[in-house]
């Protein structure tokens, strides 16, 4: 095993970078990550903040991967189709969650094949409306990643939501505030230091100012995806129009709670099997 080097999930965004930056700080090389599949543009942005790292901690502690997952990422949202409209109804459209669950499919089959230990991703509170970013899930993620002796960690987790509040109304935050006496995290105002990971990288010299997120450099730093806008629907004016915020949650857990687990026995097959498995037939180099 390669015991000091990890595999981060990288987009290219503040949070993605500030963990590649905080994971050069601890091992000699990081495999930088990003996916790439239909419905995806501009999946080179995130060379730009690759090149920043290069230049801070060293050309040769970054390696820098695109990978495609079309096939991989239709069989995730597909699998089990029918048994999953009956018992989850429209939570088949939390696209962003099920694209995110095929990058994590893939990260385990790509750190089986490198004997790499470890894994790491950018998730971040301030994000809870995003499967992927909610507490839950991300157990479900670590249970996973354990199964097959790998170590998951979200080191900027506990980081501020976006300090710009444009950005946040951007995405309707205030439509899921808690009530008193909830912790669910918001936004800041710009008048408060939050402790962003934007704030971080400006404090590291990787960005030129602390409140990048929404912003054009932010949109040239990451890949870009059409159907975010789906997902947007369903949140917003879908679920969220009559339901509450803890009930989204509560929703959402289940629904991947079950997605992973019946992903974890494909993954055992990879193990078992190999080539002749169903992942390694949807694997595409």
């Amino acid at each position: 095993m390669k015991l000091n080097e990890t595999a981060t999930l990288f987009s290219g965004g503040t949070d993605s970078t500030l963990t590649a930056a905080l994971m050069a700080e601890q091992y000699d090389k990081i495999h930088l990550i990003t996916y790439d599949r239909f419905a995806f543009s501009s999946v080179t942005n995130p060379k730009i903040n690759v090149k920043k790292l290069q230049d801070k901690y060293g050309k040769d502690k970054f390696e820098f991967h695109i990978i495609k997952v079309e096939k991989l990422t239709r069989f995730v949202f597909y699998e089990r189709y029918l048994q999953n409209i009956r018992k989850h109804g429209f939570f088949l459209l939390t696209i962003c969650g099920l694209c995110k669950l095929a990058m994590h499919i893939r990260t385990v089959v790509f750190c089986l094949e490198n004997k790499i230990p470890n894994v790491c991703d950018g998730a971040n509170q301030g994000m809870h409306l995003f499967p992927a970013q909610m507490a839950n899930v991300i157990k479900e993620y670590g249970d996973m990643y354990t199964r097959y002796g790998i170590t998951y960690s979200n080191p900027v987790f506990k980081y501020e939501g976006p300090q710009n509040i444009e950005f946040a109304d951007r995405l309707h935050l205030e439509r899921i505030l808690p009530s008193e006496g909830g912790e669910q995290p918001v936004a800041c105002s710009r008048e408060t230091k939050a402790n962003t990971t934007g704030r971080k990288l400006y404090e590291l010299g990787l960005m030129p100012s602390e409140n990048v997120k929404g912003t054009e450099l932010d949109r040239k730093m990451q890949p870009r995806c059409f159907q975010f806008i789906l997902f947007n629907v369903f949140v917003h004016w879908y679920y969220l129009a009559d339901h509450t915020y803890d009930e989204y949650q509560d929703a959402t857990v289940d629904f991947y709670r079950d997605k992973i687990r019946a992903l974890t026995t494909h993954l055992d097959d990879f193990v078992n099997n190999g080539t002749k498995s169903r992942i390694y037939k949807l694997l595409e180099r």
